[in-house]
């Protein structure tokens, strides 16, 4: 019973976590704000104060590193496009020798069903000769029986 107690509460309990932790704010820096600024000129708010080298060189990153990005997204749709023309020429050569395979295998055939069809057109029937033969054997075995016996009976 305690056992299940248990099982029920922290079912409970796990049910809810999830809600709880879902409820939070997301907690996010507040907006950025530029102001220009003359020589002593009081600053209308708190934070970091760039000069104008400064700031080029903050802009001049920004540009860097979206070129940085421009030639990473080239050079990994480039890496992409090689290794799907790579797929596309393997399934290509698959797709030839399997054709080559199946002409092949396909001739193997034709030649066999002609083979067979030769030997099946073959006009030499002894079927005749057997029975014939089988019935003269018939005949003979019967008549050394008949004499036989007519020779063990006397």
């Amino acid at each position: 019973m305690l056992n299940k107690t248990i099982a029920l509460v922290l079912t409970f309990c796990l049910a809810l976590l999830p809600t709880i932790a879902l409820a939070d704010e997301p907690l996010l820096p507040p907006a950025g704000k530029i102001t220009g600024l003359r020589y002593k000129q009081p600053a209308p708010y708190s934070g970091v104060l760039l000069n104008s080298v400064a700031a080029a060189k903050l802009l001049t990153n920004k540009d860097f590193s979206d070129k940085q990005w421009e030639l990473k997204l080239k050079y990994e749709l480039a890496k992409q496009s090689a290794l799907l023309n790579l797929t596309i020429e393997s399934q290509k050569i698959s797709y030839q020798a399997l054709e080559s395979k199946h002409t092949v295998l396909t001739n193997i055939k034709n030649d066999e069903i002609e083979r067979l069809s030769k030997l099946a057109a073959n006009t030499n029937d002894y079927s005749t000769w057997w029975a014939t033969g089988g019935v003269v054997v018939g005949i003979v075995l019967a008549l050394v029986t008949v004499y036989g016996v007519k020779e063990i009976t006397k």
